[in-house]
């Protein structure tokens, strides 16, 4: 019955495809990528025994016939294009703002892997600034563009990746309480968390970068970003970081992959697309699979027999996790 249905809904929808443009992107496994090729440090490296792998979503407009296999996927989802690019904002802006977070998680991530391994660092910023304001969303009508964000309920945030990670420990329907500074002064507003459909996720619905980022690090970290996007990566680079700087043998000769948003304290934070990521983890042939504490079930569902999972809430626990034998 269910091949039934999907033979009707390609008929229908290839025709209406012929008039009307589908508004949808797929979310959908993507590469899994050796992080240790991609650093070069201002020192003499650790060698890696093994690799690290930095998991990715694939985003994409498909095409009517790629609408119905994703459907039938379920390690795709279609997702409506505002719930994943906002409104009033082009592909190639949205792709420069998530390779914005990507640099800037990677120089914390750098920071954080560096301080693990017993080196001098220094990471300044002064709040997480509101580029863009996604219409229809928990932040439309009380947060503008050009608002500071310095604290959530309390806590300061000093980072874009400060604010994503605190956020991403809330679910959606919490309220928080945010620390705005705007027009000379600050204030406090109120806002309700919503959910980003797709990836499970609570959210705003802003884009935010950091105010005066300033990184200092003991020895340069460069880190080849290539068609990568988004702050996701943050924990497999601290790992990576930390593993080159550090004289042990964390990875042991293993293929290691993972994915989860790290911050200045070097707290592991939630991420989007999980299940997604696992498989591209799985197909890459890695035994081992680091997520954050609160996706572990997620993560599980899609590792199958032959993928370890470990949930990790910080990257010490993921360095401790690593070395238990």
């Amino acid at each position: 019955m269910r091949k039934g249905v999907a033979l009707a809904l390609v008929v229908v929808l290839g025709v209406l495809a012929l008039a009307v443009p589908l508004p949808v992107f797929v979310l959908a496994p993507g590469s899994a990528v050796s992080v240790g090729e991609r650093i070069e440090l201002g020192r003499p490296p650790d060698p890696l025994s093994g690799e690290l792998l930095l998991t990715t979503v694939a985003i994409f407009q498909p095409s009517t016939v790629g609408v119905v296999r994703a459907w039938l996927d379920d390690s795709r989802d279609v997702l409506p294009r505002e719930q994943v690019v906002p409104e009033g904002v082009d592909d190639a802006e949205f792709e420069e703002a998530q390779r914005a977070l990507f640099r800037e998680s990677s120089e914390v991530a750098a920071a954080v892997g560096l301080r693990a391994a017993g080196e001098q660092v220094t990471i300044r910023g002064s709040g997480a600034m509101v580029a863009a304001v996604q219409p229809g969303t928990p932040a439309a009508g009380v947060l503008m563009e050009g608002d500071v964000i310095v604290g959530v309920d309390g806590t300061p945030v000093a980072l874009a990746s400060d604010l994503v990670a605190l956020l991403g420990s809330r679910a959606a329907g919490d309220e928080v309480t945010l620390r705005v500074q705007r027009d000379g002064g600050e204030r406090e507003v109120r806002v309700r968390l919503g959910m980003v459909e797709g990836i499970d996720q609570a959210a705003l619905g802003i884009g935010v970068t950091t105010v005066e980022l300033d990184v200092a690090l003991p020895f340069s970290v460069e880190v080849d970003q290539g068609r990568i996007g988004g702050p996701s990566a943050g924990l497999l680079i601290a790992l990576t970081v930390y593993d080159l700087a550090d004289p042990g043998d964390l990875v042991a000769g293993r293929t290691v992959a993972g994915t989860g948003i790290i911050d200045l304290d070097g707290e592991v934070g939630e991420v989007g697309g999980v299940f997604a990521k696992v498989v591209a983890a799985r197909e890459a042939g890695a035994s081992v699979f680091l997520v954050p504490e609160a996706e572990l079930a997620l993560a599980q569902e899609a590792a199958g027999d032959d993928l370890e999972v470990i949930p990790v809430a910080t990257l010490d626990e993921a360095i401790t996790a690593l070395r238990e034998p």
